[in-house]
C-alpha cells in the first residue's frame, strides 16, 4: 500500500480510497496503491466485496500530466485496470466529480459503477493526440454499442451522470457521501447474490461500415488523426476478441505518441495552463471592471456592446465617421428592443441602457477612462494598426 491510498473495511466490504489531491491524478504511487489494495482485499478473510472511491472533489480526473514525458513505471494502467476486472471478489466504482480518462477506464474495469447526479465522465484523449490506451475502446463499446462510444471517444466530450445513466456507462445514480453511497450498493449486491460483471466478458458489440466512420471522422476532424484513429481501435473491439484488442489499442496508442501531432497538442495543454499561472501576476489585484469600450459598431460590436450592456457594464462604442455611429446605435437599439419585447428588460431599463449606460463617440477620447477595450473592426491588418496607434494614445 501507498500514502495514496486508504484500506478501510466494512463488515464484508473492502473500501478502496484515493487520496492525490488536487483530483487524485493516477500518478505512479495511486496505480501501485489499488494494486496492493486489491491484493489486500482479496487476502482479507471474509471480504466479498471492494469499493474504489475518490477523496476530495473528484474520483479519478485522468493521467498525472507530471509524469508526461518521462518514464512510464510499472504498474501500467492497463495492467491495473485488467487487475481490478480480473479480482473474484465483486468491485464496484463509487463516482463524484469527474471521471475522466484514466479514470473512467478504472471504472469501466470495475463491475459496477454508482454515482452521484453532478458527476461527470468521459475520455478526452483525443484532445491531447491520443486514444484512450487502458481498454476504454475496448470496453466502453461492449458496453454501450459501437455509435454511443464512437461519439464519446472521437469527440472526447463529457458526459453528465443522467445521460451516462441513459447510455447504459453507469448503473445507479445516488446522492449522497460517495463511500456511503458505495458501501450500501455493494451491500445491496452481495445480498442478492449479484455476480461479477466483466465488461471484457460481455459479447462484442455488431460491426458498422468501418471505413465511412473513419472517413467521415478523418473529415470531421480536419487532419486530426487520432479521433480517425479512435475509429480503428473500436473496430478491433468488433473483430478481435478482448485480449487481442487490447493489443491493438497499445499499439495504436504508443504510434500516436509518436506523431508531430501529439508533441504539439500536448505542448499546446501545458503552455494553455502556464499562462494562466504567470510569476509576473502574483500578488496582483485585478482592476475593477465598470466601463468597456468597443472599436466598431457593425454586427460583431453591436453584438458584443448589446452583452455587455445587459451584464450591467457601461460602454463607450467608438465608430470612425458619424453615420457609422449612428447606424451602430441602431443596432445596439434594435437588440435591447428584442430583450424588451422578451421580458427580459423593463422599458425602465431600455431607456437608460440606450441613454445613460451606452455612448457612441467618433472620439478616440472618449475611451480614457474606460477599463478594457474591445477591438471589433474589419478584418485588415492597416485598419487593425490605425486603431492600436489612436489607442495608444490615449490608454
Amino acid at each position: 500500500m501507498t500514502d495514496k491510498i486508504g484500506y478501510t473495511r466494512k463488515g464484508d466490504i473492502a473500501v478502496l480510497r484515493i487520496s492525490n489531491p488536487p483530483v487524485n491524478a493516477l500518478s505512479h504511487a495511486v496505480r501501485e496503491g489499488l494494486v496492493a489494495g486489491m491484493d489486500r482485499a482479496e487476502a482479507d478473510d471474509g471480504v466479498k466485496a471492494v469499493v474504489i472511491v475518490g477523496d476530495g472533489r473528484a474520483f479519478i480526473a485522468g493521467a498525472d500530466i507530471t509524469e508526461f514525458g518521462k518514464t512510464p513505471l510499472e504498474p501500467f494502467l492497463p495492467d491495473l485496470c485488467k487487475r481490478i476486472e480480473d479480482s473474484p471478489l465483486i468491485v464496484v466504482a463509487s463516482l463524484h466529480g469527474v471521471s475522466l480518462g484514466g479514470g473512467l477506464e478504472v471504472a469501466l474495469s470495475a463491475h459496477y459503477r454508482i454515482a452521484q447526479p453532478s458527476a461527470k465522465v468521459g475520455l478526452p484523449e483525443v484532445h491531447l493526440g491520443l486514444i484512450p490506451g487502458a481498454g476504454g475502446t475496448q470496453r466502453l463499446p461492449r458496453l454501450i454499442g459501437v455509435d454511443a462510444a464512437l461519439d464519446l471517444i472521437t469527440t472526447g466530450r463529457q458526459v453528465k451522470a443522467d445521460e451516462a445513466d441513459r447510455l447504459g456507462i453507469i448503473d445507479e445514480i445516488t446522492e449522497g457521501d460517495p463511500e456511503e453511497v458505495g458501501l450500501a450498493y455493494a451491500e445491496k449486491l452481495v445480498a442478492s447474490n449479484a455476480p461479477r460483471r466483466p465488461i471484457s466478458e460481455m459479447e462484442a458489440p455488431d460491426p458498422i461500415d468501418w471505413d465511412a466512420a473513419y472517413d467521415g471522422t478523418l473529415k470531421k476532424g480536419r487532419g486530426q488523426i487520432s479521433p480517425a484513429q479512435a475509429v480503428r481501435a473500436v473496430q478491433a473491439s468488433v473483430e478481435l476478441p478482448f485480449h487481442q484488442g487490447m493489443q491493438a489499442e497499445r499499439e495504436m496508442f504508443m504510434d500516436l505518441m509518436r506523431t508531430d501531432q501529439r508533441q504539439g497538442m500536448i505542448h499546446a495543454f501545458f503552455s494553455e495552463r502556464a499562462v494562466g499561472n504567470l510569476p509576473e501576476l502574483k500578488g496582483v489585484e485585478p482592476r475593477a471592471l465598470q466601463s468597456i469600450g468597443i472599436i466598431g459598431g457593425g454586427t460583431m460590436g453591436a453584438g458584443i456592446a448589446t452583452a455587455a450592456l445587459l451584464a450591467g457594464f457601461n460602454v463607450v462604442l467608438i465608430e470612425m465617421k458619424l453615420d457609422a455611429s449612428e447606424a451602430a446605435r441602431a443596432r445596439i437599439s434594435g437588440n435591447l428592443s428584442g430583450a424588451l419585447k422578451r421580458g427580459k428588460i423593463s422599458e425602465l431599463q431600455f431607456k437608460t441602457l440606450t441613454t445613460v449606460a451606452l455612448e457612441v463617440s467618433i472620439n478616440y477620447d472618449s475611451l480614457a477612462s474606460v477599463d478594457l477595450v474591445i477591438e471589433a473592426v474589419f478584418e485588415d491588418m492597416a485598419v487593425k494598426k490605425d486603431v492600436f496607434g489612436k489607442l495608444d494614445a490615449v490608454c
